[in-house]
């Protein structure tokens, strides 16, 4: 099944960043940076697209549970997708709870906390894997008899939900605070204060929470990211960095008994030591967040390339259908290439602009060649080739202006949360 409820939103979700963007310059409330910004949005474009292979399994899954095992047949009525809605909310919450509180688990959701800002980019930071974990605990919904469709529909209306909480633009909410998720809860739940950890975890309600004693009322400003930074940019590794930290746990695991408490107890359990690592204290005057520094053309740059990114991902998400694996598999790895290159440029790593060079050859190439036999794709893939081109032109007259006067070198440097 093709059919996705996010790619609707889409269009809105960058209208209200526009929006919230703008009233951060106006306030000059310093809520976005723009290599922050970017990986966030890079993760979220790329986790749409490893979604098309990875949902073979999640919802294959689903499926042949409700086809073979389900108990009754929901009917698509009024009171059944009110019903399957906050039934959903409720598996979410504990896929949630658990994503937090298993090590692996952990890993395929990881992403989603590792940003030291917290706007509404934020929100379409999304792991590639964590579907893959959370998959068997929405199967209840299927033995039950709720079909795909409406697995989909309301899962799809529970993410949409969730977008607009990912923001500081807004303070408390009167009542709606009792039994809604609301921003003040969930800039809890993105926190790394020692008490914020592994709290609020509600998707669109926050009842639950409250029902299974996980609730924390917003106190002093949250502290946002993970207790260990990745301190990079690059959105593969985001999604990785986690599974190479439990690789290194296991090597060090003397048994198999602690083998298994590192893949299934809480995130900081030490199987050498037998302890939990204490979660460090922190605060906002002296925290101190990663960031580095790059030449302001290299970020129009990153900028404009992200914006050609997502015109040209949005059609192969909606149309992808129709292409052969074949032709998935070479776009999902050039969209991989171009997010992984993004962050090698905020890095200031010296050969990016190299694989730059290559990448854009690779994906100006394959976008002609899948362009040229759709109706007025001559034009199209003209267009291409035309951005293609001046993409070259502009990455040539950055590398003789920056790269080669040195003034690329990587700046690490970090700033104190404002």
């Amino acid at each position: 099944m093709n059919f996705n409820p996010i790619m609707l939103a889409i269009p809105f979700f960058f209208l209200a960043m526009g929006i919230e963007i703008w009233l951060d310059r106006y306030r000059q409330t310093k809520l976005y940076r723009l290599n922050d910004s970017i990986t966030n949005l890079s993760a979220g474009t790329s986790q749409q697209v490893v979604g098309i292979f990875l949902k073979v399994i999640t919802l294959g899954l689903y499926e042949a549970v409700h086809a073979n095992f389900a108990l009754f047949q929901v009917p698509h009525t009024w009171w059944s997708w009110i019903l399957a809605f906050v039934l959903y909310d409720l598996c979410y919450y504990w896929a949630h709870r658990l994503s937090h509180e298993v090590n692996l688990f952990w890993s395929g959701h990881v992403v989603h906390h590792q940003s030291e800002e917290y706007n509404l980019s934020v929100a379409l930071r999304q792991s590639w894997f964590q579907g893959v974990w959370t998959a068997p605990v929405y199967l209840p919904m299927a033995l039950l008899g709720f079909d795909t469709t409406q697995l989909l529909v309301v899962g799809g209306i529970n993410l949409i939900y969730q977008f607009w909480i990912h923001t500081e633009m807004i303070d408390r909410m009167g009542v709606l605070e009792w039994f809604m998720n609301t921003p003040s809860h969930h800039r809890v739940h993105h926190g790394r204060n020692p008490k914020y950890i592994d709290k609020n975890h509600g998707g669109t309600f926050i009842i639950w929470d409250r029902l299974f004693g996980t609730f924390q009322v917003e106190e002093e400003r949250p502290v946002y990211g993970i207790t260990t930074p990745i301190n990079s940019w690059n959105p593969v590794w985001a999604n990785f960095s986690h599974y190479e930290h439990i690789g290194h746990q296991l090597r060090n695991a003397p048994t198999l008994t602690d083998k298994l408490k590192v893949l299934f107890y809480k995130p900081g359990w030490d199987a050498k030591m037998a302890v939990y690592h204490p979660i460090p204290d922190v605060s906002r005057e002296s925290y101190q967040k990663f960031d580095t520094e790059v030449p302001q053309g290299v970020n129009y740059y990153v900028l404009f390339q992200y914006t050609l990114l997502v015109l040209a991902t949005f059609p192969f998400l909606q149309f992808q259908g129709q292409l052969g694996w074949g032709e998935k598999g070479a776009i999902a790895l050039l969209i991989g290439m171009t997010v992984v290159n993004f962050g090698f440029f905020f890095e200031g790593r010296p050969w990016a602009y190299r694989f730059e060079a290559f990448r854009l050859l690779a994906c100006t190439g394959l976008g002609v060649w899948l362009l040229l036999p759709i109706p007025a794709g001559l034009w199209v893939a003209g267009a291409v080739g035309g951005l293609g081109a001046i993409s070259l032109v502009w990455l040539w007259r950055l590398s003789r202006t920056e790269l080669n006067t040195a003034e690329l070198n990587p700046v690490s440097h970090t700033d104190a949360v404002s």
